[in-house]
């Protein structure tokens, strides 16, 4: 089935340097389509999200048709770029440590990828056995050797397609907060630098006998009255138009903009949106982020037939009833219950005096209802284990300040057995006016605590470097499984924690 029937556009632009209006239908067959999508994380069934209107979207076969369709419409020379973090995120991806989202991107056509921070979470030596399957090439300018500078034979630099005779440069980026964004063991050895200056670093020779050069970066961005972020940034660091097209990543957000005369894209996470780029005569380019809902398309029977037997293997696991919730539960606001729930039940299990969940460890709502493990393990991915800590109340205090150190004033993480008071316009890591237990004590800097933390956490990772010569126990469990023995506990239907935690 032709999309053009169903096509759902959003946030559609036409853009050059500088912006100009809509090319006439004359000039209007693109001489170049760029078809891109990041963060698949594992997500090769359909989803419905909170904006679908109840209707599936993405799923490996889904969006297999749709890649189809949108290079057939085009009768144009068309490549298929992915930005990073394609494999972790989902039991049936997981169990296989990836192996089924690379044949799900084999199956989709991708040309080239970038590297993201999630692509390492099961060690280099996993990461390079998932490259060795890949049928496209894994690219990230930035990565190197911490020791000796020298980059990774592994970490391609850029590389060159060539498709109906026109020759695309891709220049390849990771994130550079990589080793806190992932198990710090897992990128030993490896640095991770400024995406700006490897870009410059490797466009000369990229640029040579290209006719266009596009960056594809796991850095990314957020758009509501303007554009900000780490892509951002790196787009003003280089000259005005240098490079024909940036593809982000990592943010899991809906980008479609133009800084300092390049446009740049990110459509969603998990298979939620397509970006279509098309270069037109003079220079021109025309973006938008495609919806791939999945009713508008028959979805390819071999990748359907593939994911059915990838499912098969882990049913018995997802489909495990674990709980019924009142309402669902979103991840929303800067305290939600959610986050609450899942503090509460690693002090819990861990029987410690405090708890800390970081926010980016919170990956999906929960939807109403009855809960199985697999909507679980959506919430909680990463298999991290779950470990207490015996923490001064002034380290306690630094790792609370570094949850409340965002620019925006937000809180990152949750609490359990804590109650925090904090001034957002004051300088980062001085913000907290008020610290007490639960049981209403203040904390003593001095005073010795236990703090239950995913290892992760526990590692430095997301920052916490303050935690990581801190005496751990082992609880003996995932950081998922705590929270499903907790879940277990409790009267159904289960209702959120309300109370909030952390005062602004």
């Amino acid at each position: 089935m032709h999309l053009l029937a169903g096509l759902v556009w959003a946030h559609a632009s036409l853009v050059s340097v500088p912006v100009s209006q809509h090319p006439d239908t004359a000039r209007d067959r693109p001489l170049l389509r760029v078809l891109a999508i990041n963060d698949f994380h594992g997500a090769l069934e359909p989803q419905v999200w909170l904006w679908s209107g109840g209707r599936a979207v993405g799923g490996a076969a889904a969006l297999k048709s749709w890649l189809d369709s949108l290079t057939r419409t085009c009768e144009c020379a068309t490549i298929r770029l992915d930005a990073g973090d394609e494999m972790q995120g989902t039991l049936i991806s997981n169990y296989s440590f990836g192996r089924p989202a690379i044949a799900a991107m084999n199956a989709f056509g991708i040309d080239a990828a970038a590297i993201g921070n999630h692509e390492f979470d099961w060690s280099v030596d996993t990461l390079r056995a998932r490259m060795a399957g890949a049928h496209y090439r894994f690219l990230a300018a930035n990565i190197s050797d911490s020791a000796t500078t020298v980059t990774p034979a592994w970490a391609e630099p850029w590389t060159v397609i060539e498709r109906g005779g026109v020759r695309v440069a891709v220049i390849g980026l990771a994130l550079p907060e990589t080793p806190v964004n992932t198990a710090p063991r897992n990128v030993r050895g490896l640095a991770f630098g400024d995406g700006a200056a490897a870009v410059r670093r490797v466009l000369p020779r990229a640029r040579a006998g290209a006719d266009y050069v596009i960056v594809v970066a796991h850095e990314g961005a957020f758009c509501d009255a303007a554009c900000h972020g780490e892509i951002v940034d790196l787009a003003r660091g280089l000259d005005s138009g240098s490079v024909d097209l940036i593809v982000s990543g990592h943010t899991h957000s809906l980008v479609n903009t133009v800084v300092n005369g390049i446009p740049i894209v990110q459509a969603r996470s998990s298979g939620a949106g397509i970006a279509v780029v098309d270069f037109l005569r003079g220079r021109q380019v025309r973006a938008r982020i495609e919806t791939p809902f999945a009713d508008l398309v028959h979805p390819d029977d071999g990748v359907a037939d593939s994911v059915r037997a990838y499912a098969g293997a882990v049913a018995a696991l997802t489909r495990r009833p674990v709980a019924r919730f009142e309402q669902e539960l979103r991840r929303v606001g800067d305290e939600y219950g959610l986050g609450r729930l899942i503090a509460d039940a690693q002090r819990r299990i861990a029987r410690s005096d405090v708890a800390l969940v970081n926010n980016g460890g919170i990956r999906a709502d929960v939807p109403a209802g009855a809960v199985t493990y697999g909507d679980l393990y959506r919430v909680q991915p990463f298999q991290n284990r779950l470990v207490r800590l015996a923490v001064t109340g002034s380290v306690l205090r630094d790792a609370v300040e570094h949850a409340l150190a965002r620019p925006d004033g937000r809180a990152d993480a949750h609490v359990a057995g804590l109650e925090a008071w904090y001034d957002p316009a004051r300088p980062a890591g001085r913000r907290i006016t008020r610290l007490r237990l639960a049981d209403g004590a203040a904390v003593d800097d001095a005073h010795t605590y236990t703090l239950a933390v995913s290892d992760f956490l526990a590692a430095g990772g997301s920052g916490y470097a303050m935690l990581r010569n801190a005496r751990q126990d082992d609880v003996g469990m995932t950081d998922l499984d705590a929270l499903v023995q907790y879940l277990g506990d409790l009267r159904q239907p289960i209702a959120a924690p309300t109370d909030a935690r952390l005062h602004r």
